[in-house]
């Protein structure tokens, strides 16, 4: 398997996406605090250990406001009552570590269950991040969908960067990347932002080994035809080495490469989206 808070009514406020209930003038709603921005399906135990979850805090919250803030795991796509989120039971969220940041991570632990106390299963769930401020106020941060099931866990989609640290170079080039689930990939030099993901056709082909978190393989085989340093092609096969960095990073031994446009030094890194 896989943000500035008000003292007032504004925090107690927050959760009123999740009950239809409208802003007061001037409220500063609690869900904008928390973002979750993405959340990863990293392992195959049957668990909630499987679930990393990305998010974003808001520049300029006052911690001190809040007593406590926890990830709530929704099975499907029910949503989350201010009533509910305050009123969980123990092992039904995770206590989310108070600490400032704008981008943080967390990794949750094997023992925590969905709202309604039942265990983390393959399927679907919505996530949310609820804020409980020492004035007692329930803040629900906008809900974030998200599927586990059992597969391999570094498949998916990866932007990176190729830098060239010379001779010639240096140079850093934005790059893209899709590994399915059989671990062969294609690399996009030329579209590293993905609008689609995957668009147009690969600069290289892929295919990677990979035994627990060290690459053991990772065969490189480009592609590139017209290029303008070479009409005829710039085509070049490397089996390079590396690991998985924090589940999500891929991260290249630094190698030669050799092609058309000579031999330089290499690094290579991507990150799972």
């Amino acid at each position: 398997m896989k943000r500035v808070i008000n003292t007032f009514v504004g925090l107690a406020l927050a959760g009123c996406f999740v009950t239809s209930c409208g802003d007061e003038e001037g409220s500063v709603q609690a869900s904008d605090m928390y973002t979750l921005t993405t959340i990863y399906d990293v392992g195959n135990t049957g668990s909630s250990a499987d679930i990393r979850v990305n998010f974003d805090l808001k520049i300029g919250t006052d911690l001190t406001k809040l007593s406590e803030v926890r990830l709530v795991l929704v099975r499907g796509s029910k949503s989350l009552s201010k009533q509910k989120a305050g009123s969980l039971a123990p092992g039904s969220f995770f206590t989310v570590p108070l600490q400032s940041g704008s981008h943080q991570s967390i990794k949750i632990t094997a023992d925590i269950k969905d709202s309604d106390a039942e265990p983390i299963i393959n399927g679907e769930y919505t996530a949310f991040i609820v804020t409980l401020g020492t004035d007692n106020a329930i803040g629900i941060s906008a809900g974030k969908k998200f599927a586990l099931a059992d597969k391999p866990v570094y498949a998916g989609d990866y932007v990176g960067v190729w830098e060239d640290l010379g001779p010639p170079g240096p140079g850093k080039f934005a790059m893209s990347m899709r590994i399915a689930d059989n671990y062969s990939g294609k690399m996009f030099y030329a579209n590293a932002d993905f609008k689609p993901f995957g668009s147009g056709s690969q600069d290289a082909l892929v295919t990677m080994t990979v035994n627990g978190t060290e690459i053991s393989a990772f065969i490189l085989d480009q592609l590139i035809e017209n290029y303008p340093n070479d009409p005829t092609g710039c085509a070049a096969t490397k089996s390079l080495t590396g690991n998985f960095e924090d589940d999500i990073n891929l991260v290249l031994d630094t190698f030669v490469w050799s092609d058309c446009d000579g031999s330089r030094q290499v690094k290579l890194k991507f990150t799972r989206q």
